[in-house]
C-alpha cells in the first residue's frame, strides 16, 4: 500500500475505535509476554500516529517510532510536542529501501505492518541488525486470511501470515526462541458485504 494512502488516512487514523481497541490488546499482549524495564530503549516499526509505541512508553526508557509515511510521523510529532514526550522521537525509516540505521534497541516491535512490507526476509535481516543481543523482536499481525481484510482497491503483499510459516523464517535469519499468542479476534465488515471474522498473533523472537 502506498504512503500516499497513509498520508491520506493520517489525519483521522485514530478515530476508528476497533484500531485503538487492536493496539491496546496488542500492547497488553506484549506486556505479559516480554519483560519490560526502564532501561529499554524501542523501535516501534510502521509505527503509524504512535498508538502502540506510545502505549509502551510508560514501561520503557525510550521509544522511537517508525515509518514511511509522513502524514503518520506528522501526527505523531504533534502528539510528542503537545505531550512534552522527551523520550519518545519521531523517524522516517523504510527498511526496505533505506540503509539500516546505527542506532541499536532492545525491543522492536511491528504491530500490523509486516503484511505491508512485500520483502519481510530482508526487513527482519535488518531488525536482526539493530537489535542488541539479547533483544527481542514482536511481530503483531493477521492470521492468514483469504484477502478481504482490504478492501480491492488497496491491495498488500500478504494476506496474514501463517505463525508456523513466519518462526520458520525467523529462525532462518538468526531469531531464536519463536512463540505465538493470540492476540484477539474481531469482527469487521469486508467488501462484499457483511462481516468477517479476523484473528492477530503476537510471535515473540529474540536475537541470541
Amino acid at each position: 500500500m502506498s504512503d500516499s494512502y497513509f498520508d491520506r488516512a493520517a489525519a483521522d487514523w485514530d478515530d476508528q475505535p476497533r484500531r485503538v481497541q487492536l493496539v491496546k490488546a496488542t500492547g497488553a499482549a506484549i506486556l505479559h509476554e516480554v519483560q519490560l524495564s526502564k532501561t529499554m530503549g524501542v523501535l516501534d516499526y510502521g509505527c503509524g500516529t504512535g498508538l502502540l509505541g506510545l502505549y509502551l512508553l510508560p514501561h520503557v526508557r525510550s521509544v522511537a517510532g517508525a515509518d514511511s509515511s509522513l502524514g503518520m510521523l506528522d501526527v505523531l510529532n504533534k502528539k510528542i510536542t503537545e505531550g512534552g514526550l522527551n523520550d519518545m522521537r519521531a523517524i522516517r525509516l523504510d527498511l526496505e529501501n533505506d540503509p539500516v540505521p546505527e542506532d541499536r534497541f532492545d525491543l522492536i516491535v511491528v504491530g500490523m505492518a509486516m503484511h505491508h512490507i512485500a520483502d519481510v526476509d530482508k526487513v527482519f535481516l535488518a531488525i536482526h541488525t539493530m537489535l542488541r543481543p539479547g533483544g527481542v523482536l514482536c511481530i503483531a499481525d493477521l492470521d492468514t486470511e483469504p484477502g478481504v481484510f482490504h478492501p480491492a482497491s488497496r491491495p498488500v503483499p500478504h494476506h496474514g501470515f501463517d505463525r508456523d510459516e513466519l518462526k520458520k523464517r525467523l529462525e532462518g535469519h538468526g531469531f531464536t526462541g519463536s512463540r505465538d499468542v493470540t492476540v484477539t479476534t474481531f469482527a469487521k465488515p469486508v467488501e462484499a458485504g457483511g462481516e468477517r471474522e479476523f484473528s492477530v498473533f503476537l510471535i515473540t523472537s529474540i536475537r541470541p
